[in-house]
C-alpha cells in the first residue's frame, strides 16, 4: 500500500514538473536574446521629444475694415464745425510668409450742399482710390501703415454774405497714414481726416 502511494506522489511530481517545463517553454525561449521595447528619439539623437510650441497667430491675419474719409471745407473750420464723412475705403490684409499686405481700394463719389447761419458750402467729390502698405508689430503693439493713392476731381463752392469762393482741384495725390490696430484710430492733417473701422 506504502509502494502505491509512493508511486503515486512520484507521477503527481512528474506531471508537474512537465507542466512547468511546457510553461516556461510557450512564454520565452531561452535560445532568443531578450528584445527591449525602443524609446522614440528624436531626428539625430538627444533628449526625450519635447511638445511643440505653439504658434503665435498675428492680430494682423485675416484682417477686414475700411477708411472712413473726412473733410473740413472752408471757413468750416473757424466757425467751430466738424469734419463730415464722403466715403469709405475698403480694405483686406493678406498673409505670406510672415508678411501682413495690405490691399484695398475704391470709388469715392460725394455731393452734398450744408447750410449754416453764416451761409452754405457744396462739396462735389469724385476721386478713384488705392490702398496699399503693411500691417507691422509685435503681438498687441501691431499697426496699420496705410499708403494711399487717390486720383480724381473735386469742387468746394463757399457761399456767405460778402464771400464766394471756388476751391477746384483736381489731379492725383499719395498719402502715407499710420493707424494703430484699434476701432476709431485717426489720422488727421489740415482740413482732412481718416478714421479706421475694423471688421475683426
Amino acid at each position: 500500500m506504502n509502494s502505491i502511494r509512493s508511486q503515486g506522489w512520484v507521477m503527481i511530481w512528474i506531471l508537474s514538473f512537465m507542466i512547468v517545463m511546457v510553461a516556461c517553454s510557450q512564454t520565452s525561449d531561452p535560445s532568443l536574446p531578450p528584445t527591449a521595447t525602443p524609446t522614440p528619439t528624436p531626428p539625430g539623437g538627444g533628449g526625450p521629444l519635447l511638445e511643440p510650441t505653439p504658434e503665435v497667430v498675428s492680430r494682423c491675419q485675416g484682417l477686414s475694415g475700411e477708411l472712413e474719409m473726412l473733410v473740413l471745407v472752408g471757413p468750416a473750420e473757424a466757425a467751430g464745425l466738424e469734419p463730415f464723412a464722403v466715403g469709405v475705403i475698403p480694405f483686406t490684409v493678406q498673409s505670406n510668409g510672415g508678411v501682413h499686405s495690405i490691399q484695398g481700394g475704391g470709388p469715392i463719389f460725394y455731393q452734398e450742399v450744408l447750410a449754416e447761419e453764416w451761409g452754405t458750402y457744396t462739396v462735389r467729390l469724385e476721386m478713384d482710390t488705392t490702398i496699399g502698405g503693411e500691417c507691422v508689430g509685435d503681438e498687441g503693439s501691431e499697426e496699420l501703415n496705410f499708403v494711399i493713392d487717390m486720383s480724381g476731381e473735386q469742387m468746394l463752392e463757399v457761399r456767405a454774405e460778402g464771400f464766394s469762393g471756388d476751391y477746384p482741384w483736381s489731379g492725383s495725390h499719395q498719402s502715407n497714414l499710420s493707424f494703430p490696430l484699434a476701432e476709431g484710430s485717426t489720422a488727421e492733417g489740415e482740413g482732412w481726416a481718416f478714421v479706421l473701422h475694423l471688421n475683426k
